[in-house]
């Protein structure tokens, strides 16, 4: 069981996503502002935080910044679009990893058994 963060302004996204990791026995916590997100990430203890890319008010790539400067946790950013050389552009910010949008269930489980392994 991890304590999972998920940052994505889509609450629908955040409402299922949450409902499969919560079914997987993880604990969840779901925000939409960013903002708020990154606040937690710095101050929760999460093993593990999801985060879409493209989001108002704060872009995913600066809002990983923020996260990095003061934590470990890995971070897996999620985007139903990257443009070619932003995968590598996140992933070199210090992202874990990258999904994209809809999530294929059995790499997404097989990332975070991955970044449970490197804590």
């Amino acid at each position: 069981m991890a304590k999972i963060l998920i940052i994505d302004d889509e609450k629908g996204l955040c409402d299922e996503f949450s409902q499969l990791l919560r079914e997987e026995r993880h604990q969840v916590d779901a925000v939409q502002d960013p903002r708020e997100g990154v606040k937690k990430a710095k101050t929760q203890g999460y093993d593990l935080i999801f985060l879409d890319v493209l989001m108002p008010k704060v872009e995913g790539r600066e809002a990983l910044q923020e996260i990095k400067k003061e934590c470990e946790t890995p971070v897996v950013i999620m985007s139903g679009y990257l443009p070619p050389g932003k995968e590598q552009d996140v992933l070199t910010a210090g992202a874990f990893a990258c999904i994209r949008k809809p999530f294929d269930l059995k790499e997404v489980f097989g990332i975070i058994g991955k970044a449970l392994e490197t804590k």
